[in-house]
C-alpha cells in the first residue's frame, strides 16, 4: 500500500480522469470507502482507535507479583521472585500447568509466599506468564479449564469454585486443601496456586495480583 510520502512526488494530470484517479487513491489510502479502514499509525479502525491489549515486558513480570505486604491476614515470607526467559518459558508453562501446550509464551516469573511459623504449609505461589497475543493466552487458559475438569487421578477430580477476580476470564478449582485460580488480562495469564487457603482466601489472594498486575501493566508502581 502507497503512502503519503510515496506518492507526494507524484504529478497528477488534470480533468475527470486525474480527479478519479485521486479519489481513488485517498479511498485506498484512509479505507473510508466502508468505514472499515485500519489508520496505519494508531491503529484506529473505522475511526476509532484500536485499543491494545495488556501485556508485561521482563522487568514487569517481577514488580507485577505480589509481595507480604500485600496480605492483612498473616506474616507471609518467600524467596525471591524469579525470572523465566523465553528459552525455558515453554517447558517451565508445560509443568507448571501439568503437560498443558503453551505455544506462543514469551517469558513468565513465579514467586512463593507462606505464612511465617505455621506448620500447616499454608501459603500460595504466583505464576505469571506472557504470551504474543490474547489468542494465545486464551487457548492456554481454556486447555486448562479442559485438563481440570477431566482430571481423574489418584488425588480426585477437581470442582470448580466460584472467584470473583474482575479479569477478562478467570476459572478455579479446588481439590482437598488446593484452590488453583486462573486468570488472563489481555495477553497475561496468572495461576495462583493456594495450599490451605480455602476459596475465599484464594479469591483474595488473586484479587491482590490483578490488582498489581493492572497497576504495572498500566505503568504504575504497585508499591508506592
Amino acid at each position: 500500500m502507497s503512502t503519503g510520502k510515496a506518492t507526494g512526488g507524484i504529478r497528477m494530470r488534470t480533468g475527470v480522469r486525474g480527479i478519479a484517479v485521486a479519489a481513488a487513491m485517498v479511498v485506498a489510502l484512509t479505507g473510508c470507502g466502508d468505514g472499515e479502514g485500519t489508520d496505519p499509525v494508531t491503529g484506529a479502525v473505522g475511526g476509532q482507535e484500536k485499543v491494545q491489549p495488556t501485556t508485561l515486558d521482563a522487568t514487569g513480570l517481577i514488580n507485577a507479583l505480589p509481595v507480604s505486604s500485600d496480605f492483612s491476614n498473616g506474616t507471609f515470607t518467600g524467596g525471591d521472585p524469579e525470572l523465566v526467559p523465553e528459552a525455558e518459558a515453554a517447558k517451565f508453562c508445560a509443568d507448571k500447568l501439568e503437560d498443558v501446550d503453551c505455544a506462543g509464551v514469551k517469558a513468565a516469573s513465579i514467586k512463593d509466599l507462606v505464612l511465617a511459623g505455621s506448620s500447616s504449609d499454608e501459603g500460595a505461589t504466583f505464576t505469571l506468564y506472557t504470551f504474543g497475543s490474547e489468542a494465545e493466552a486464551t487457548a492456554v487458559l481454556k486447555a486448562v479449564e479442559k485438563a481440570r475438569k477431566s482430571s481423574k487421578g489418584e488425588a480426585g477430580i477437581f470442582t470448580p469454585v466460584k472467584a470473583e477476580t474482575g479479569a477478562d476470564e478467570t476459572y478455579a478449582f479446588e481439590r482437598d486443601d488446593y484452590v488453583g485460580v486462573y486468570m488472563r488480562v489481555g495477553t497475561v495469564v496468572s495461576y495462583v496456586s493456594t495450599y490451605r487457603f480455602g476459596p475465599e482466601q484464594a479469591e483474595g489472594a488473586a484479587q491482590v495480583q490483578l490488582g498489581r498486575l493492572k497497576v504495572v501493566a498500566g505503568g504504575g508502581d504497585p508499591d508506592a
